[in-house]
């Protein structure tokens, strides 16, 4: 049986923070899916205000048809490489990959979003900055 991240005492171990760029992936993959229709994606956010559920702290939110039917859970646990996507009614694991945007894709494909993108930047600008003065 898989842990559930909603319930206390499921064992997970910690949540690590979602990045800007993870954010920035997380827009744009919302910015291509449906909000209407049998495969409406109504809202899609990094759990993170104290007045929302403090288990779901640092978790990608996506939720369907209406802001208050949560469908899917996406994390990272602190210390793991792999993005876990669980089902938030069931609390199921429902895959573990590798980058984010294959997550997401995994969810629902988003228009317009080129996955074969690598899923980080190569390099941090201070790195290319410093590669380019070396040169």
């Amino acid at each position: 049986m898989q842990s559930d991240p909603t319930r206390d005492g499921g064992g997970l171990s910690a949540i690590r923070s979602v990045s800007q760029w993870e954010r920035a992936l997380l827009a744009q993959w919302f910015a291509g899916t449906d909000r209407d229709g049998p495969a409406a994606i109504v809202a899609a956010y990094v759990s993170e205000r104290s007045d929302e559920d403090p288990r779901l702290r640092n978790m990608i939110v996506i939720a369907e048809q209406e802001k208050t039917d949560l469908a899917f859970l996406l994390y990272r646990p602190t210390g793991e490489v792999a993005w876990v996507l669980d089902s938030a009614r069931t609390g199921s694991e429902l895959g573990r990959y590798r980058t984010l945007p294959e997550a997401l894709n995994a969810v629902r494909h988003s228009r317009g979003i080129d996955y074969a993108l690598p899923a980080k930047p190569a390099a941090d600008a201070d790195q290319l900055v410093e590669a380019s003065n070396k040169q």
